[in-house]
């Protein structure tokens, strides 16, 4: 009945709408892929001709679960979709990242015959087929891939091993070049529940690896060489119990999405020293999942609560450029469903991809709102 909801409010406003529908469908809508066993949204893409590629998984029967991508246009209308991968694994795609001719799907796989999960690099043409397959893995441990940055000579990555633990993660990071061939891979801080989540290059050309560091769980901010993959000691938060759920580099100041397992979620922008300029109220009741940088210096938090029925729903949270929110349903609606993704569009608004619960059949949803945040109001 929800999704009957959406369709009938868009076709409404459509009606209602001066401008011409076909310029409105390419700034607000709501789609959905999968084969209708079980699909999920991860990542999501906006393309320089226009469009946009989104990666996952999708179960192409009830225990066959695969890669997956989607190309859409600017309305969101399907170009091509495909599934990749070996039926005696559980695949999924988790980053996509366009290159000059094609695009690069980053996730991890588990054999159907082992518990170690490995990570892997894949590259596809601009329709869709499969040009190489890579992995980077060890036969006696986990790795797992949680972000990838790519620059014109080589891919970098940064995730989490399990390589003295099975039950407590290393940082990870490697180097590759732009075929997939793997160059350099390290652990590091052995079993001490560490994990990479995001990557970036500074303008210094460093790079610049967010992430979860120790037991006491802190934020962690890790330099490292792009030549000699040297990393610095971390420079750590002070408060316990938090984990970096997403962060953004827009010059030299870092935002950092942050989820408290004891208050909720907050976010902080530091400067290039790592000093803290201000931080968010902390919002209880929302987990905090990804964020987008907005051009006017403002942000968009997506987070994920429950409803009564053990539901989950997508939460918006703006936060102006000074870090006061505006957040609840006076301001914002909320949908059914889990959170891959948000970015900032070229014409100012918002993507995301996630996933519908189950009631809708756990599918790959797509949201697409304009510069207002057309589809996000209430009234």
């Amino acid at each position: 009945m929800k999704r009957s909801y959406f369709i009938f409010f868009l076709a409404i406003m459509l009606i209602s709408c001066e401008k011409p529908i076909s310029e409105f469908q390419s700034k607000n809508f709501i789609k959905f892929f999968g084969s209708g066993f079980e699909s999920k949204g991860n990542d999501v893409v906006e393309l320089s001709d226009g469009g946009y590629v989104i990666t996952g998984y999708d179960k192409v029967n009830a225990s066959n679960q695969q890669i997956f991508a989607a190309k859409v246009d600017k309305n969101g209308n399907l170009i091509w979709s495909n599934t990749y991968g070996k039926s005696a694994a559980k695949e999924e795609g988790k980053i996509v990242k366009e290159v000059s001719d094609g695009f690069l799907i980053a996730g991890i796989s588990t054999p159907t015959s082992s518990s170690i999960t490995h990570s892997f690099i894949m590259k596809v043409n601009t329709y869709g087929d499969s040009l190489w397959y890579k992995e980077f893995r060890d036969s006696t441990y986990s790795i797992v891939v949680n972000d990838i940055l790519v620059t014109n000579s080589n891919i970098y990555i940064a995730g989490q091993s399990y390589k003295s633990d099975v039950s407590k993660t290393d940082f990870y990071r490697a180097k590759l070049d732009t075929s997939g061939k793997f160059i350099y891979g390290k652990s590091s801080f052995l079993a001490s529940n560490s994990s990479y989540k995001r990557i970036f290059q500074q303008q210094d050309n460093n790079l610049l690896l967010i992430g979860t560091h120790g037991v006491n769980n802190v934020i962690s901010m890790v330099t490292v060489d792009q030549s000699t993959m040297n990393e610095t000691s971390p420079i750590n938060t002070v408060t316990p119990n938090e984990t970096a759920a997403d962060a953004i580099l827009n010059g030299d100041k870092l935002y950092l999405l942050i989820n408290n397992s004891q208050s909720g979620l907050k976010l902080s922008k530091l400067n290039s020293g790592y000093i803290e300029e201000w931080q968010t109220e902390t919002i209880s009741s929302v987990v905090g999942k990804s964020v987008a940088y907005n051009e006017d210096g403002t942000l968009m938090i997506c987070g994920e609560s429950i409803d009564d029925l053990g539901n989950p729903l997508i939460n918006f949270i703006k936060v102006n450029a000074d870090g006061s929110v505006y957040y609840g349903q006076q301001f914002y609606r909320t949908f059914y469903g889990t959170i891959g993704r948000v970015m900032q569009t070229k014409d100012k608004g918002l993507i995301l991809v996630g996933t519908t619960n189950s009631t809708y059949g756990t599918n790959v949803q797509l949201i697409k709102t304009d510069k207002d945040y057309f589809m996000l109001k209430n009234n």
